[in-house]
């Protein structure tokens, strides 16, 4: 019997994305989103129901949001999930060009209109 699960597994890459070179672009950008909403994690947690040491976990890479979360916190933050990915897609696209050695699925981001 096909099973969806075990097709996707062989697809994904092994290991978490928190181990990636890419992953600090995220977390910069994260962290950004909440300053330029001119927040501190204190104001950003009481807006979203965390607290402050999980919100500075977060920012720090030790915890991960799960996209739901990622919503909250970026609304708290006056944007939205739609600007954060465009926003975070320019900006692995030049780290994508920055470090040419990557894998060619990788690369296909980094291209315009794709």
């Amino acid at each position: 019997m096909f099973s969806v699960a075990s097709s996707l597994e062989r697809a994904m890459p092994k290991g978490k994305t928190i181990h990636t070179k890419e992953y600090p672009i995220f977390l910069e950008l994260l962290g950004e989103m909440r300053r330029d909403a001119g927040l501190t994690q204190v104001e950003l947690a009481a807006k979203t129901d965390l607290s402050q040491p999980y919100v500075s976990a977060v920012e720090r890479g030790g915890l991960r949001l799960d996209t739901l979360q990622l919503r909250t916190w970026l609304h708290a933050c006056g944007s939205n999930l739609g600007d954060f990915g465009k926003e975070l897609e320019k900006r692995l696209a030049v780290f994508d060009l920055q470090h040419p050695r990557r894998s060619k699925a990788v690369k296909k981001r980094a291209q315009p209109g794709r």
